[in-house]
């Protein structure tokens, strides 16, 4: 083979696997560097909750292959597990299948999103309705990608439904971390 036919096929495969990496890039940039912080209106309509009235109630709506949710699934099952324990009931919605979830959301009880929700703006996030059955907030953990009891916006809704006080979150506008909500 002469000298100019093989820098010539080593040019080619050059220019061929620079334009294989430039492409694998885009791809991986499209498919999955996203930014999930964005804009969402909370509307919670009253709808009956999980659980029959009488104890503090909270609906997860979750979605495990949503990166947010890796952020925030470490505080979820603590303060579900800690909650739990102060007799607040839990469910869960937004995937019917337990594969991906974390060991305690995968115990509890599913309940699909009601109708009157069917424009739910993402996941991960939460519903939480007070002793008498009354719907006291709707939106997400936290305003960020990770949440633990510092930066959480629902941990003092509960600890003042527990105190007996009364809340009223049910429409907000927010940013925070949410993946698009795969509403059944």
């Amino acid at each position: 083979m002469r000298t100019w036919q093989r820098n010539t096929l080593v040019a080619v495969l050059l220019l061929m696997w620079a334009g294989g990496i430039t492409w694998a890039f885009w791809w991986f940039e499209a498919r999955y560097l996203r930014n999930f912080e964005r804009q969402a209106f909370f509307q919670g309509v009253e709808v009956t909750p999980p659980f029959s009235p009488g104890q503090v109630q909270v609906l997860h709506v979750w979605q495990a292959d949503c990166p947010c949710s890796a952020g925030h699934e470490a505080y979820v099952e603590e303060m579900t597990r800690r909650f739990s324990d102060r007799g607040v009931r839990f469910a869960r919605s937004g995937q019917v299948e337990t594969h991906g979830l974390g060991a305690v959301l995968k115990e509890l009880p599913y309940w699909p999103i009601p109708e009157e929700w069917s424009h739910w703006p993402g996941a991960p996030s939460i519903a939480i309705w007070a002793a008498d059955g009354t719907l006291s907030y709707v939106g997400p953990y936290s305003d960020g990608a990770h949440c633990n009891s510092d930066s959480s916006f629902v941990e003092p809704v509960i600890q003042r439904l527990l105190a007996g006080g009364s809340v009223n979150i049910t429409r907000q506008d927010t940013v925070s971390c949410l993946c698009e909500s795969g509403n059944e």
